[in-house]
């Protein structure tokens, strides 16, 4: 049996990519959002790069079947800059979700005639376990950041006491 909505998705590639990226660098406010649109630059850009190329190449992950979990790469530069950008963990991930309404509304009426409905679930489940595997990673950076956080905060109350001299050196290697 074929897989009809994977061939679907393959001969609109180029424009699910397209409206996803702008969909997902619409999240940003309105100024950066401008910018990361129109400045293809990857130097000048890189948080437009990033998910530009990061959402092509998990559509493509996901239209050639690769396991979710080979997928973590792909996401990891694009989760790394929404976890320290600020936005909400709900805000962060959501643009993973929006491939899902971008193919209803772009193809919904030809998966429909086609009876495309249950091949359409069962892509929109890959993409859930995508999500879930981006929660991981962004846990994961957020974890990092405040361990970088905890750790520079105990740096500099160490130098301060010892300035202070009210810390020695055995001290704090005890």
């Amino acid at each position: 049996m074929t897989n009809d909505i994977i061939e679907l998705l393959k001969e609109n590639r180029s424009m699910l990519v397209e409206r996803w990226t702008a969909a997902t660098l619409h999240t940003y406010p309105s100024e950066s959002a401008r910018f990361y649109s129109k400045e293809n630059d990857q130097f000048l850009n890189p948080v437009g790069h990033a998910m530009s190329k990061g959402l092509s190449e998990i559509l493509d992950a996901m239209l050639t079947g690769l396991d979710v979990q080979q997928i973590r790469p792909m996401l990891d530069s694009m989760v790394r800059i929404r976890a320290v950008q600020g936005f909400a963990p709900s805000n962060s991930l959501a643009f993973l979700l929006f491939v899902k309404k971008i193919i209803r509304d772009e193809l919904g009426s030809e998966i429909q005639s086609k009876g495309l409905e249950k091949q359409l679930a069962a892509f929109e489940e890959r993409v859930d376990g995508v999500l879930l595997v981006a929660f991981d990673v962004y846990a994961q950076c957020r974890q990092t950041l405040s361990d970088i956080k905890n750790s520079e905060f105990i740096n500099r109350h160490t130098q301060l006491l010892k300035r202070a001299n009210l810390m020695s050196e055995e001290t704090r290697l005890a």
